[in-house]
């Protein structure tokens, strides 16, 4: 299993327990949608391309902003520890396209 593959799982997993954990349900369904369009990215079931739009960034946006403001409203374990893991699952896939490649 690669490493993208293992975030993109994961980061799905904490959105659906977010969804499930917390008050504040639309943000948590972009997180989801978000989250479960990676991993059929992943899975090669869903091909995008969009010519201008680095899709990689705004599917680590799409993850990390609305999990972030769930985070932060939240007052429950689950949905804290969910939202913090899927704003940092988030996080780490926009610094790793912001990453000159080699």
């Amino acid at each position: 299993m690669m490493i993208h593959s293992a975030l993109a799982y994961s980061g799905l997993a904490a959105a659906l327990v977010l969804l499930a954990a917390s008050q504040s349900r639309a943000l948590a369904i972009v997180a989801v949608l978000a989250a479960a369009l990676e991993v059929l990215i992943q899975l090669q079931i869903l091909r995008l391309q969009v010519a201008h739009l680095p899709l990689d960034l705004l599917l680590g946006i799409l993850l990390a902003a609305p999990a972030l403001v769930a985070w932060f409203r939240s007052s429950g374990k689950a949905a804290i520890s969910a939202g913090a893991i899927a704003t940092f699952i988030g996080l780490i896939q926009i610094v790793v396209y912001a990453l000159p490649r080699v």
